[in-house]
C-alpha cells in the first residue's frame, strides 16, 4: 500500500462509500459508469468490510482472490 493511501485510510474512519462520496465519486449504481477498483492492494479485512457493507452474503470464508473477483463482479 502507498504512503498517501495508508495516510488516507488512517485518517477517514468511515465506511467505502463515504469515502468513495467524500473523494467525489458517485454511489448511485444507476447512474454512473462502473469504476474498477484494484483491490489488490487492501487486506482481507478491508476486502470483507467492502463486501458486508454491499450486503454481500458468504464471503466470510473466501481467500482473498475469491474476495477480489466477488467485488469485481
Amino acid at each position: 500500500m502507498t504512503k498517501a493511501k495508508n495516510k488516507v485510510l488512517k485518517w477517514f474512519s468511515g465506511t467505502h462509500k463515504q469515502l468513495m462520496e467524500a473523494l467525489g465519486f458517485s454511489t448511485n449504481k444507476t447512474k454512473e459508469a462502473k469504476i474498477t477498483t484494484d483491490y489488490s492492494d487492501q487486506t482481507v479485512s478491508q476486502l470483507k468490510a467492502i463486501a458486508k457493507e454491499r450486503g454481500l452474503k458468504g464471503y466470510s470464508s473466501l481467500k482473498k482472490a475469491d474476495l477480489i473477483t466477488l467485488l469485481s463482479k
